[in-house]
């Protein structure tokens, strides 16, 4: 058995290598998801994401001869991809629409938090005062944003939108380890496969067009949120798992947004406002404070997350 280093272990350096890769991949999802609105309709672009994922993940499946799950832990795999990828794709690439990438990304960053709070309420943690003070941070910091106009226009259904596709994340994330484990590269192949059910039946009944788009800057951001994204960052966040702590790995959906928040600058014009980015520093701080600092009574309910050799994920494991 393979398990993860608690998060106090000092991490290997191909670990944090890995990390920042990953910091770097996140932190461009929500450019290049915001680039194939140019041609594609926002349920759309999620469909054709998943769609083109699907068949590298399932040819991995193949490769390695994974057997198909049954029974709970094939429920556990339906579910989470329901969740994690056909409604929180739906609420995310909606949100999108009509909110810049820096902040779209700065609301996204609430997942580890959202988690702990999820976590509470299916009675698998206690909320400490950490996770209290963390989320007062993170309220004070989204209020901030929401009210700087500087930050490029967006409206609040949209945000909310964003905050709704987090929480959906967060959830998929902590009922799937309520199930029995199956081995993560096909519970993300069910996952896509699943979720791509989902979004295709919302853009055909939002009555959205199913074009293939003919630009190269739409099919380089394609390419970006297929390969790099949904297969390059999956086996990077492994690794660092792996290598370090499902913790540790974290920490990359919560630098990413600062990143995100530069690049947005530079390539899309998105200004960076003295408020904007006050608020986005205490949202990423009670991220960090509510969610991924050390605490041993958080850890001796939760234990960090294992992996058997097959990479099957152990629940609740010491």
């Amino acid at each position: 058995m393979q398990n993860t280093r608690p998060p106090a272990a000092a991490p290997k350096t191909s670990a944090l290598v890995a990390l920042l890769l990953l910091t770097l991949l996140l932190a461009g999802a929500p450019l290049a998801i915001r680039m194939t609105y140019a041609e594609l309709a926002p349920f759309w672009t999620a469909a054709l994401r998943v769609m083109l994922a699907a068949p590298i993940l399932w040819g991995i499946v193949i490769y390695k001869r994974i057997p198909l799950p049954r029974g709970r832990a094939l429920m556990g795999a339906v579910l989470y991809g329901a969740l994690t990828v056909g409604l929180a794709f739906l609420f995310i690439n909606w949100g999108l629409v009509a909110t810049p990438a820096g902040r779209a990304s700065i609301l996204m960053s609430t997942v580890p938090l959202m988690s702990v709070f999820l976590s509470a309420l299916h009675g698998v943690e206690r909320i400490t005062r950490r996770g209290l003070l963390g989320a007062s941070l993170a309220l004070v910091g989204i209020t901030l944003t929401a009210a700087n106009p500087a930050a490029g226009q967006s409206s609040l259904p949209h945000m909310a939108a964003l905050l709704v596709g987090a929480a959906l994340s967060a959830e998929g994330g902590v009922l799937v380890k309520r199930f029995p484990p199956s081995p993560v590269i096909m519970t993300n192949a069910i996952a896509v496969t699943v979720g791509g059910a989902i979004l295709g039946v919302a853009s055909l009944a939002v009555g959205e067009a199913w074009i293939i788009p003919v630009q190269a800057r739409t099919w380089a951001a394609l390419a970006y949120l297929v390969i790099p994204l949904s297969v390059g960052a999956f086996l990077l966040y492994l690794h660092v798992v792996h290598a370090w702590s499902a913790t540790g790995a974290s920490y990359g959906f919560v630098v990413s947004p600062l990143v995100t928040i530069a690049a947005a600058s530079v390539l899309a014009g998105e200004e960076i406002a003295p408020k904007f980015l006050s608020g986005a520093v205490l949202v990423l701080a009670g991220a960090v404070v509510g969610a991924l600092l050390p605490a041993k009574a958080r850890h001796a309910a939760l234990p960090d997350r294992c992996y058997d050799a097959e990479g099957r994920l152990i629940p609740d494991c010491t």
